[in-house]
């Protein structure tokens, strides 16, 4: 599942609408995301001064044509809808100046543009709409420090920015950014713990980074578990919580709920199952290599290798790391070093990565 940078902030209780749109909510994180068009559709038409509505009903679009659509499809279908709620938020923000979560919600529209760039891996012109929507919301998490949310928004921009090259971190010194990964780690806990709405994509994305990033996996357990137990329809988040178990040796439990991702993976639509097999393939891949079966997980790794059709490639990496792994532990020396290359060519973010980079030279040894 590619992973989903929604910049969400605060629905402040007791406005006008709030119900409908955590109603929406809940439908499109449990994949049922035109069930969730639906309600958010009908709560801008009857409650258009909520601040949350607009960009929700956006992000409930794009969950929708990822399920659904080419990867290309839904940048286009990201980026239209942005282009009609921004001049809505722009037009609530000089009507009401005095409510912040208008602002709020700008700068999530402005900033998730770079959503797009990120999943091309363009890192420097995902710098400019990200650096747009981080002044907004910095301006209101320092005005109105009540609103633990927008620290999601601010914390991703920090810590991506501090994962790429020297340009990008001259760029963004330029723009006031912080650019180390423990400040824009400690914001995203502030809204995993703290935030009123952002605490679901806030621990969704610090599962990514604990697991596959800079690996913390009591904490990816920690944050997995909550999202898989609230939302257990939600395939991606489930793999996360399968992945934290096997990495933390509950292998009875997780080989329950690897055992339920294979019913649920029937249930998933045509571009999910695309996406997804290979994902489902690694975690059995995974479970098996740490139970020394290493003919079965020979078999699921390489089909998740040959199955891998998503946007971002983490998984790959990871794939390709224990592929390598594996031939390492089988003897195979020669064929670990080739797995090894193609994962180091991916060059991304993953641990996979730099962990690739030290068994080309010292074999791994289980």
């Amino acid at each position: 599942m590619v992973i989903i940078l929604l910049l969400f902030s605060q629905i402040e209780a007791g406005e006008p609408g709030d119900s409908l749109v955590w109603e929406g909510v809940n439908a499109f994180y449990n994949n049922e995301t035109a069930k969730a068009i639906n309600i958010l559709t009908k709560a801008r038409q009857k409650f258009p001064l909520n601040a949350a509505v607009h960009f929700t009903w956006a992000s409930a679009r794009w969950l929708h044509s990822q399920a659904n659509d080419p990867i290309e499809k839904t940048y286009i279908v990201l980026n239209r809808d942005l282009d009609e709620v921004t001049p809505i938020y722009k037009d609530l923000v000089k009507k009401y100046p005095d409510n912040p979560l208008y602002r709020l919600y700008l700068g999530s529209a402005e900033g998730l543009r770079a959503r797009v760039y990120l999943g091309q891996k363009r890192w420097f012109k995902t710098l400019i709409p990200a650096y747009r929507g981080f002044k907004i919301t910095k301006g209101v998490a320092d005005n109105y420090p009540e609103i633990k949310d927008a620290m999601l928004p601010m914390g991703v921009v920090e810590y991506y920015v501090a994962l790429r090259g020297s340009i990008l971190k001259w760029a963004a010194s330029l723009f006031g950014l912080e650019t180390t990964k423990e400040s824009g780690l400690a914001k995203m806990e502030i809204a995993a713990n703290y935030g009123d709405f952002a605490w679901i994509e806030a621990r969704s994305l610090l599962s990514f980074i604990y697991l596959w990033e800079a690996p913390n996996i009591e904490k990816a357990l920690e944050h997995s578990t909550i999202l898989a137990a609230k939302f257990p329809k939600n395939f991606y988040f489930v793999l996360m919580y399968a992945e934290s178990l096997i990495k933390t040796g509950n292998n009875e439990i997780a080989n329950n709920v690897l055992l339920q991702l294979n019913k649920d993976f029937i249930d998933l639509t045509d571009t999910q199952k695309l996406n997804m097999k290979s994902y489902l393939e690694y975690e059995w891949a995974l479970y098996w290599f740490k139970q020394n079966h290493f003919d079965k997980a020979l078999q699921f790794v390489k089909n998740s290798i040959a199955d891998y059709h998503a946007e971002l490639d983490i998984y790959l990496t990871n794939s390709l790391l224990l592929l390598g792994n594996i031939y390492d532990v089988n003897g195979n020396r020669s064929e670990a070093k080739i797995a090894y290359q193609k994962c180091v060519k991916l060059d991304n973010n993953s641990e996979a990565v730099r962990l690739a980079k030290i068994f080309m030279d010292n074999p791994y040894k289980k």
